[in-house]
């Protein structure tokens, strides 16, 4: 894979933290996923919602959703609401075929992105 990951803060209401990631995230760009996931909730004063906008993001492997999964961690266990939003058809993938589509809170711009939706 790539080293071609980009995280940009987007405009969000009070209280919300809106990270967008776009390009790819691997072994070799997972740390700066988790370095800004990280720096995110530990904002003064820290954000009631951490949404990840997954859009632009062309691949997450192993190691992403990992990190994705370690910062919800975090975020729940200081009182922070977590949320992926508009995932990529291959975040989409990844999180039906873990599963981890059961543990996240997605917020989707397109519904039947998912299987298990009826459009």
């Amino acid at each position: 894979m790539g080293t071609d990951l980009r995280v940009t803060r987007r405009p969000a209401p009070p209280g919300v933290c809106r990270l967008a990631l776009a390009g790819q995230v691997d072994m070799e760009t997972s740390d700066a996923l988790a370095e800004a996931l990280g720096g995110a909730l530990l904002e003064e004063p820290a954000p009631e919602l951490l949404t990840v906008d997954c859009a632009a993001l062309d691949f997450c492997g192993s190691a992403g959703l990992n990190e994705l999964l370690r910062a919800r961690q975090t975020a729940l266990a200081a009182g922070i609401g977590f949320r992926l939003a508009s995932p990529s058809p291959q975040v989409v993938r990844l999180l039906e075929v873990t599963e981890a589509d059961t543990v996240f809170e997605i917020e989707l711009t397109d519904p039947c992105r998912f299987e298990g939706t009826v459009c």
